[in-house]
């Protein structure tokens, strides 16, 4: 049996919320790190997120604005927030940080802006004290299904093997089941390419076009992740498992997800601006969009599916327009995966 852990979890959305609590239900020892102290004082006074208020905070989960209380002498930090502020959050972290190394967690999904880092080399780049390493968990994981302990099956990657192992058993549960890879690059990149393709499946659902074209967004849209993380360096078979076509599929038919939305408010005519406004939730989608696009352009993969959610969101080009223009491409075969 695995000795209970102190546990930080830097970030109180949705995912953090749901992955903790989970831990927690396991006998580990919990502690939250939220920026916003309106916020904490909710939470603390109502013992619920409102982001996932399915479940009430234990009494003995501490909820703290004060960043060196939730990080220091903790054996494993997990990294639960947006990829927009992951690099000063992580700055921050270690300047914060007291104690022996920790293992660090990485659950956010994305591509840093400017950069086109993963969300692990981000963390790698800023976590100068000695942590033990990185693990990166992913996969078809609503937290709204998780916190209310149905089933689900994620994947933690890890160039160091004994660490994803270690993750691997410390996140197994009676309904959470947990696989290893080495394949760091190919899981945090099929975890965040899939939000630009769910956002495509959403624009076709607001347009009003049925089954059969979500179904060939969705393949081609695989497609085109898969021939831009070959590209990366990721191995194909990474992208037909849990954290490709698995994350993908979940992303891109299910009422909880927010890039799904997104693109279903975009095809209805509303404006993304509009659209963001009213959200409480970030979609990581918007700014992968313009990551992917850089870097389709960086290794010279053709990636038209991409290309044209970009088109939607920033060009304000007419969605049924840009459906049409992608069925009325050249003809060709639908060439075999591994050709880039």
């Amino acid at each position: 049996m695995m000795q209970h852990k102190q546990i930080g979890v830097i970030g109180t959305g949705s995912w953090g919320t749901a992955l903790g609590l989970h831990l927690h239900d396991l006998g580990h020892h919990l502690s939250y790190w939220e920026h916003d102290q309106e916020r904490v004082r909710r939470i603390r006074e109502t013992r619920v997120n409102d982001l996932i208020p399915y479940r009430e905070f234990p009494e003995d989960v501490r909820i703290s604005q004060e960043l060196n209380e939730v990080v220091s002498y903790k054996d494993i930090l997990i990294f639960a927030v947006p990829s927009h502020a992951m690099r000063h959050v992580s700055r921050e972290v270690n300047l914060s940080f007291k104690g022996p190394a920790p293992l660090i967690l990485n659950i956010s999904k994305g591509i840093e802006s400017g950069s086109l880092l993963r969300m692990s080399e981000v963390v790698r780049e800023e976590t100068h004290y000695p942590f033990r390493g990185i693990v990166t968990v992913s996969g078809p994981s609503h937290a709204e299904e998780v916190i209310k302990n149905q089933p689900t099956v994620l994947v933690a990657a890890s160039d160091d093997e004994n660490l994803s192992e270690e993750v691997q058993l410390l996140l197994m549960g009676d309904r959470l089941r947990v696989y290893r890879t080495d394949d760091i690059v190919g899981v945090e990149l099929g975890g965040s390419l899939k939000n630009v393709v769910a956002i495509a499946a959403g624009i076709s659902d607001g347009v009003g076009f049925g089954d059969n074209a979500k179904a060939a967004l969705i393949v081609r849209g695989a497609h085109e992740i898969m021939k831009l993380g070959l590209a990366m360096g990721a191995r194909p078979e990474t992208f037909s498992g849990l954290t490709g076509m698995g994350d993908l599929i979940v992303t891109c038919i299910s009422r909880h997800s927010r890039n799904r939305y997104v693109g279903e408010e975009l095809g209805k005519g509303r404006t993304l601006e509009d659209i963001l406004k009213s959200m409480n939730m970030v979609a990581e989608g918007v700014i992968t969009t313009q990551s992917v696009i850089k870097l389709s352009e960086t290794y010279g993969v053709d990636m038209p599916v991409a290309q044209a959610v970009y088109q939607v969101m920033f060009d304000h080009a007419d969605p049924l327009k840009i459906v049409n223009d992608l069925m009325n491409r050249d003809p060709k075969s639908e060439s075999l995966v591994l050709e880039i």
